[in-house]
């Protein structure tokens, strides 16, 4: 009997040692079928892309369709600069059910904390154990930036055509897109936009054109040159001014001096589609002497005063106009 079980004993050690293994085996397989072979590999392997400034294989790994726009975005140079704006990248939660998986990931960008995302389907296996995922989105999100008052653009630092005032770039999710530009006379500021997914690029991205100090420059020395022409007329009523001195007395031409306490300061704001100038003043004081036209008396008069008046502005691509309109 003893003889009789010990085959019955190496038996059974190997059929609960092949147990061991076979049980250890699918254990690790559903361990690597997670980690390496899960939709969260397929999304980490779609942010390396876009780290690497990749857009080759981010969009290889999206499938996404391109949608018609300016392809500046979906280049190596924009997808890096887009990519180093993006930090603290971490799989928030996954979801899968029939096939079908949904990667929900955060991420940091312009000091604010955002979510995407990624919609993946199974599409198979490999090795008959690990299953094969895929990124599933239709199409790529794009962003129209609007700017007026040129003709180009920088994007993420990159230069680009603006046609009629917009342009509209497909990014890869998640984009952070940053936007400017400096002309001879007019600039807007960087302004940025993180888009995640359509909704966050429905609306445009509106670059804020602002004068620059050029402009301002050039048309302030055209306002303070008509100025000084105004007060080196010896008249009470200088010729196309606002200037004006009102008396019954008789008034020596020689004695009138105008004399300039203030240029007027100037303001370019926008309106009705257009860059004017806000109505301004010239501070002024006037010397001269009266003689009463009954007793002969004569009087030293000194006077300051504020006098207002509007310009019409003409902005061209190197030139600025600016045309005095006087007004008391």
């Amino acid at each position: 009997m003893h003889n009789r079980s010990e085959p019955i004993k190496v038996i059974a050690l190997w059929l609960m040692a092949l147990m061991f293994v076979l049980v250890a085996a699918a254990m690790a397989i559903a361990v690597v079928n997670a980690r390496v072979f899960g939709p969260e590999r397929v999304v980490e392997d779609y942010f390396a892309a876009l780290e690497a400034g990749d857009p080759a294989t981010a969009l290889g790994l999206i499938g996404a369709e391109v949608p018609d726009g300016n392809g500046l975005m979906l280049t190596p140079d924009a997808v890096r600069s887009s990519a180093e704006h993006i930090a603290d990248v971490e799989v928030a939660e996954t979801s899968a059910e029939d096939g079908r998986a949904t990667v929900e990931t955060t991420f940091v960008a312009s000091g604010q904390k955002h979510t995407v995302r990624f919609g993946l389907v199974q599409t198979g296996t490999d090795w008959l154990f690990f299953d094969r995922w895929a990124l599933d989105q239709d199409s790529l999100p794009a962003l129209r930036i609007d700017a007026s008052d040129t003709g180009d653009i920088q994007v993420n630092g990159i230069a680009s055509p603006v046609e009629k005032g917009s342009q509209t770039f497909p990014v890869l999710p998640p984009a952070v897109v940053e936007a400017s530009f400096e002309q001879k006379y007019f600039h807007a500021e960087p302004t940025r936009r993180v888009v995640t997914d359509a909704a966050s690029a429905e609306e445009p991205l509106k670059l804020a054109s602002e004068p620059t100090q050029r402009l301002i420059d050039e048309v302030s020395q055209q306002v303070n040159a008509y100025v000084d022409s105004c007060v080196e007329q010896h008249v009470l009523m200088p010729t196309g001014c606002p200037l004006t001195y009102d008396t019954d007395a008789r008034v020596d031409a020689d004695t009138i001096e105008w004399e300039v306490v203030e240029y007027p300061k100037v303001e370019i704001t926008a309106f009705d589609g257009a860059w004017v100038l806000r109505p301004m003043e010239m501070h002024v004081r006037l010397s001269l002497v009266e003689q009463d036209l009954a007793t002969g008396r004569r009087e030293n008069i000194e006077l300051e005063k504020a006098y207002g008046f509007t310009a019409q502005l003409d902005v061209g691509a190197d030139s600025a106009l600016v045309t005095p309109v006087a007004s008391e």
